[in-house]
Parts: structure tokens; sequence; C-alpha cells
């Protein structure tokens, strides 16, 4: 039986005001408040009101969890396609991934293996194409010389060997079909990416790909979509680690100041300790299930074309509330006048890079002078266009800071001290904290953009100066050998 989702009432779910709470002119006291009371009193009334209604919003999206089976299946029409999908991945964020059920069907869509609008049919036969395709680069590879390849299968064999054999997936023995897999689709990527071949790290990347889809054809098609997205980690021209070291060391400075202070007395201000984080997005970080749940949600924060292998931060959502994402369109924030963010991130060098993304303030809380004083990458900019992983790991620090302030840790005794946290911190305390910092810092990067108030050199904010501004491109690259 055909079934067709019927989305909600707009304006039922996200009425700020209602009839009933609507000031009466011919009746004041309706209101609660008294007619001596000014209007912009009354009138802030009333926005607490409507705040304190997105707030639960806020809140019971968060409480109902993991994306459930029923909910997936309400955002598909009756031949398989998926409907209002902005709003299906700021469910995702918000909730804190998928019920597990749901990935093998869903990690495709999450990592733009296809588009949306493909119906059931159609995504079978794009996965049958896609499993041709795979067994015909593996069989090239496989009737080569082994010694002409001989160098990067060592390698790949080494790491698969001690990749996540703690897993009951990877728990057997060393010829295992399990361990076959993960050394087919690392080497077909390797000898099929020149440019980018293996490096250690992506094997740590692949294993949960295949311990959720359990397809190697089809977790290597995905394999090679998430590695488009960040492939430049493994470079070696080292771009793209190096930016995200220098802006995790912004954010830092920024929003835990007296730590960056200390971080600065050890030496440590450069967050070279972080390195793993940064490179793996965090996989090392949290126990295997818990790092297979950030994952999503972290593919959640993002959007791709799978024609360009382009990404962008997901910004027509802050806080998992959806944005409406239409052209030449201002929104109201927490009290900060939002913009369009359908910016395209490719442009070239050029003034209107500043006003489009440019640099956004923050100002969580009181700080020095010095400080305030400082700029953020926007969004755009900000971890290479992954901004959310970089907030994820602000967190970590934030939530261990005072202990290892309190110890007056060094250098080595800091790494140290986070390298026995491996596996070991708590996902749901850190990604509360995370989501909360993001949506502050999506909320304070708002600039006026439509045709009646213009951006000038006059109604610039004064953190966007373009003395400050550096346009870097969303796909740079780097690498740091392990």
């Amino acid at each position: 039986m055909c079934m067709l989702y019927i989305p909600k009432d707009n304006h039922n779910d996200w009425t700020f005001l209602d009839a009933t709470e609507a000031p009466l002119t011919n009746n004041v006291q309706s209101t609660g408040v008294s007619s001596a009371v000014p209007f912009h009193i009354s009138l802030k009334h009333q926005m607490e009101r409507t705040f304190n209604k997105i707030t639960r919003a806020f809140s019971e999206s968060t409480r109902r969890g993991p994306l459930k089976e029923m909910e997936w299946h309400c955002h598909l029409d009756c031949e398989g396609r998926i409907l209002a999908i902005d709003e299906l991945w700021a469910r995702v964020f918000q909730g804190g991934g998928l019920e597990p059920s749901l990935r093998k069907e869903v990690w495709p869509y999450l990592l733009n293996v296809f588009p949306p609008d493909l119906t059931k049919d159609e995504r079978e036969r794009h996965l049958k194409m896609k499993s041709q395709v795979y067994c015909h680069l593996k069989s090239k590879w496989k009737a080569t010389h082994p010694q002409e390849i001989e160098s990067i299968t060592h390698l790949i064999m080494k790491d698969v060997l001690r990749t996540d054999r703690t897993h009951p997936y990877f728990a057997v023995p060393d010829d295992h079909q399990h361990m076959d897999a993960l050394f087919n689709i690392l080497t077909t990527y390797a000898l099929e990416n020149p440019d980018v071949s293996y490096a250690q790290g992506m094997s740590d990347l692949a294993a949960p790909v295949l311990v959720i889809l359990d397809e190697e054809a089809v977790a290597y098609t995905c394999f090679c979509a998430l590695m488009d997205r960040i492939k430049g980690h493994f470079l070696l021209d080292g771009k793209a680690m190096t930016l995200k070291f220098d802006h995790l060391s912004q954010l830092v400075h920024h929003i835990e100041p007296e730590f960056f202070k200390y971080l600065m007395n050890i030496g440590a201000d450069d967050m070279f300790f972080c390195y793993r984080w940064l490179l793996l997005d965090l996989k090392r970080e949290f126990p295997f299930n818990d790092a297979v749940q950030l994952m999503e949600v972290i593919w959640s924060s993002l959007t791709s074309s799978p024609e360009s292998g382009t990404h962008t931060s997901k910004l027509n959502t802050i806080g998992g509330i959806l944005m409406d994402n239409s052209a030449d369109t201002t929104y109201m924030q927490n009290g900060y006048v939002g913009v369009d963010y359908n910016v395209g991130v490719d442009d070239d060098d050029s003034d209107s890079d500043l006003e489009n993304s440019g640099f956004c303030p923050l100002s969580l809380k009181p700080v020095d002078q010095e400080t305030r004083l400082l700029q953020l990458p926007g969004p755009y900019q900000l971890g290479g266009g992954n901004p959310f992983v970089l907030f994820m790991c602000l967190a970590m620090l934030s939530l261990h800071k005072d202990y290892c302030m309190q110890k007056e840790m060094d250098y080595n005794t800091l790494a140290m001290y986070f390298d026995k946290l491996v596996r070991k911190h708590d996902l749901a305390k850190t990604l509360t904290k995370a989501r909360a910092l993001y949506a502050d810092y999506l909320s304070s990067c708002g600039v006026a953009k439509d045709e009646e108030t213009p951006i000038t050199e006059e109604s610039k904010a004064p953190w966007c100066s373009q003395e400050h501004h550096i346009d870097i491109p969303l796909q740079t690259n780097h690498f740091v050998e392990c």
C-alpha cells in the first residue's frame, strides 16, 4: 500500500505568537501586562514567551534521541524519495544520530552517495552500478604483479591487522573475509587515487563504514564519498591540518581565554596534541559505537553535491532549528539578524567573499579587551568548511580544562593525559556542550543582507575587516606524519 507523508503545518509548529497571546487593542489586560507598561516592554514579554517555545522545541528534539525507523519512513514518499532533506538532517544532528537499524539504509544518503530524489528502485540500480565499477577496479589491480604494488599493500595490510580488532566484526582470524574486505577497499582506493594514495589513519575511517554496511562494494563507495570530504587531511602539502590547528587555537582563545593562556605558558597553544582528533574526526576518542554515532552527527551537519564532491556546512540550520533557506532571506535568531547562507563556497577571491562569510564575533562570556578584539573565521572557512568537529574538540578540552590546570600539567603530561582518554570520552556530555557552543557561534555570524539593507563599508560590523580576512578554499589539503 502506498503511503504518502503529509508534513505538519509549519504554521502550527512554529507560530511565534498565537492569536490568544497577541495583545488585544480593546483589552490590554488580556496580555497579562498593565496598560501603564510601555509597548516595548510588552513586546519583550511576548518575545520571551516565543523564545521559551523555541527552547522547548530544541529540548524536545534532543530528548527524542536518535532518528527512529518510523520517523525515517515518514520522510519518504510512496516511491522512496526523501522529503524535506534539510529538516531530516537537522533532526539527525540534534537527535544525536540514527537508530542502529537505519544505518545501512541511511548512511549512503548522509555521505551523498546518491541524490535524495532517487526512488527506491533507482537507488538499487545506482548501487548495483557502483558495485560493478568497484568489482572492475578491484579485478584490475588483482591482476597486477604483486611486486609492483608491494610497497602500498604491505603498509595497508600492516594497518588492517591492527584496526579495531577488539570489535566483534574484526575479532577474527587474519585471513577472514572481513579482513580481506577492508584490505581490498583500502587498496582499491589507494591505487585509484594516486594523488592521495594511502596513509596511516585511513583504515580507522574505513573500518566502521564496512562494519555498518557489511557489503564490500557499497562500503567502498561510501568510503570514497567520505574521503572526498576529508582527503585533504592525508595530503603531503600539510595545508588542511595546519588550517585546522590554527582555527582550533583561535576558537580556544575566544571561548576559553584562561585555558588558552595556560596552553601558551606550556607551549601547547599550537594544539598539536590534538592531531589525532583532527586527522580522524575524533573517531578514536570515543568507544566504537559512540564513534559511529558521532560520525552520523558530523555528516548530518554537512551537505555536499554528489556530482561535484564539494561540501559545505549545513548553515540553513542553527542549533538543529530549521531556518528558511530561500534566497535573500533574513531571520532572527537569539537576537541576531541572520542572512541567507546559500553562498557559493568555491567563489574566487573577491570583496564579496568577506561579506558572505567573513569573520564573526563571539562573546559567550565576559573576556578581556584583547580577547574581545580577536576575529574568528566565518563558518565557510572555520575548520576548512567542517566547523562542528572543531566545536567537539573545544568541548572535550573545556570538560577537562579545570583538572589539567589544577594539576599544572606540562606539555608532555597534558598530551599523555588525553592519550589515556582514548575511547573513554563521554559522548553525551561532549555533544551537548559542543552543540550549544556551535549554535551560539552560528547565531553570532549574521550580517544583514537584503535588497533594502545592502552591505556597505559603513554598515559592516567592526569585526568584518578586510585586513583580517583570509579566503581559504573549502577543499584544503594537509598531512602530518603520524
